[in-house]
C-alpha cells in the first residue's frame, strides 16, 4: 500500500468518524427539544362555556384570557432555551390569574382540571414551575 493510499484511508476514517459523532449529537439534542403545539382554544370556547356554565360577561373575559394564553404560547413556541420556558410559565400563570379574577371558585377548579390535563397531555409539566406554589399564593385547592 502506497503512502497516498494510507493518507486517503486515514482521511476517509476521520471523515466517517466526524460524521458519526455529528449525527449522534444531532439525534441526542433533537430529542430534548420542547414541542409546543397550537394552543388556540377559541374553537373550543362554546364547549368550555357550557362546561364552566359561564354568564355572558364571564364569556367575554374568558375569551380574552384564552386569547392571552394563545398569544403567549405562540411566543414560547418560537423562542428557545430559557426564554421559551419563561414565556411558557408566563402564559400559564397569566392565564390562571385572568381566570381567577373572572370565574367563581367552582368554575376555576373546573378550569384548572382542563388546563392541567392539557399541560400533561402536551408533555409540558416538567417545564412549568410548581403549580402548588401558585395555588398556595391564590389559596385555591385542586382536586
Amino acid at each position: 500500500m502506497s503512502k497516498r493510499e494510507q493518507i486517503y484511508l486515514g482521511m476517509k476514517r476521520l471523515f466517517v468518524s466526524v460524521f458519526a459523532v455529528l449525527s449522534l449529537s444531532t439525534v441526542c439534542f433533537s430529542q430534548k427539544k420542547l414541542e409546543i403545539t397550537d394552543w388556540n382554544m377559541k374553537k373550543h370556547l362554546p364547549e368550555l362555556a357550557r362546561y364552566l356554565e359561564l354568564s355572558s360577561n364571564q364569556y367575554d373575559n374568558v375569551a380574552n384570557a384564552i386569547d392571552f394564553l394563545a398569544d403567549k404560547m405562540n411566543s414560547a413556541k418560537y423562542s428557545k432555551g430559557e426564554r421559551q420556558i419563561k414565556y411558557l410559565n408566563e402564559a400559564i400563570y397569566g392565564s390562571l390569574k385572568l381566570m381567577k379574577s373572572t370565574l367563581s371558585e367552582v368554575q376555576y377548579k373546573k378550569y384548572l382540571r382542563i388546563l392541567n390535563t392539557q399541560i400533561r397531555d402536551n408533555g409540558l409539566n416538567p417545564y412549568i414551575k410548581s403549580t402548588s406554589d401558585f395555588l398556595a399564593q391564590n389559596k385555591t385547592i385542586v382536586y
